[in-house]
């Protein structure tokens, strides 16, 4: 199935199209990013939920860590109440692993990860873990080992679905990038005052090309002729200095903007609508919540099937390849409980649940 990925890089905005239909957005926008890394100062520690809020910097809303999620600040000590492990006014490393919504802040993780092309390296982790999605085992064997023997030690590595099929040199450099990266974080870190931002992904091109570029996207169209240079130099880099064969990187050059030519912006505006119609006139319902996400499946006026048990699995099925599609394109996670229309038939039930999965096997998220 080809893809085609469209860069806005002024407005900080990129999709992966398939089929004429987007499957995803990429929005690179406000004062906190995901990824972010910051050196911040701890304002308050709250034992009866086990969490600290932490200044990084925003002067209306503090970042929240949750006891959990302290990473190296939860290893150096025996005691797991967060009230002796953390202590107003302490310097702490974090990296942001939600945006702030509403009136919350960011939620904040001490398990700092720095992902590059084919390794994810992970500082405070341990071990070597690798992509599920390498099924053949000579090659997760032959990653496996190389990970192994190249990991810096106390550190761990996961390898990304990308290294599938690399040479040992390209993954090797991946790995010197990222350690220089981590090292750099560490000298500022060492000789900044919080709060502040330390790292930030702030090549958006190179971000979007090292998330979603994969071999069967066929076009990719950007918003600037630098643009246009800048993609071909990064999938050179990351093709041994060859140029990448089956692939088209166009300048979008039409009068009217990229964002709209493509459709995008039409897009990230029914992505904001509650309901959203299926192709054979059912419909989903999706209603986020602070603690969930709820999605309910509805027959609407849905008359091809001739009985009711075919109208409720058709229904449903084409629920749930439009629901996969929804989690990716809004960027839904945490808990989410779908109520898909009631079936009878045990068959039915799976066949729906393995289409579902089907559904989902794309998506990058766990």
């Amino acid at each position: 199935m080809s893809k085609q990925i469209i860069i806005a890089e002024q407005n900080q905005i990129a999709a992966v199209f398939s089929e004429d239909q987007i499957q995803e957005l990429v929005v690179s926008t406000g004062n906190q990013q995901v990824g972010d890394i910051y050196l911040g100062t701890v304002e308050n520690v709250i034992p009866g939920i086990d969490a600290a809020f932490v200044n990084i910097g925003d002067a209306e809303r503090n970042g929240f860590m949750h006891v959990t999620d302290l990473g190296p600040l939860r290893l150096k000590r025996s005691s797991g109440a967060i009230t002796e492990l953390l202590t107003p006014q302490q310097k702490v490393l974090v990296q942001v692993m939600k945006e702030p919504t509403g009136n919350k802040g960011p939620r904040l993780t001490g398990n700092v990860t720095l992902p590059g092309r084919y390794l994810v390296l992970m500082p405070f982790g341990r071990g070597v873990n690798l992509s599920r999605r390498i099924v053949n085992e000579t090659e997760r064997s032959r990653l496996r080992a190389l990970a192994i023997l190249v990991k810096p030690a106390g550190m761990g590595l996961l390898v990304r679905t990308e290294a599938e099929g690399k040479h040992e040199d390209a993954i090797m450099e991946d790995l010197e990038y990222l350690q220089k990266q981590w090292e750099d974080i560490q000298q500022q870190a060492n000789t900044v005052k919080p709060p502040i931002l330390l790292n930030r992904d702030d090549d958006f091109i190179q971000r979007v090309l090292r998330d979603i570029y994969t071999n069967d996207v066929n076009r990719i169209v950007v918003d600037s002729n630098f643009g246009v240079k800048r993609i071909k130099q990064h999938l050179m880099n990351w093709s041994g200095g060859r140029s990448p064969e089956g692939v088209l990187i166009d300048h979008h050059r039409d009068r009217q903007p990229i964002l709209e030519y493509f459709r995008v912006n039409a897009a990230i505006r029914e992505a904001l609508k509650p309901r959203v119609d299926l192709p054979s006139g059912g419909y989903i319902i999706i209603e986020p919540t602070e603690a969930l996400t709820v999605i309910d499946v509805n027959s609407g006026s849905f008359t091809r099937s001739a009985t009711s048990r075919e109208t409720v699995l058709w229904t449903n099925s084409e629920a749930a390849t439009e629901i996969a599609r929804q989690l990716r394109l809004r960027n839904i996670g945490g808990v989410i409980i779908i109520d898909f229309i009631d079936m009878d038939s045990r068959r039915d039930q799976l066949a729906v649940l393995e289409h579902f999965n089907r559904a989902l096997s794309t998506d990058k998220a766990r």
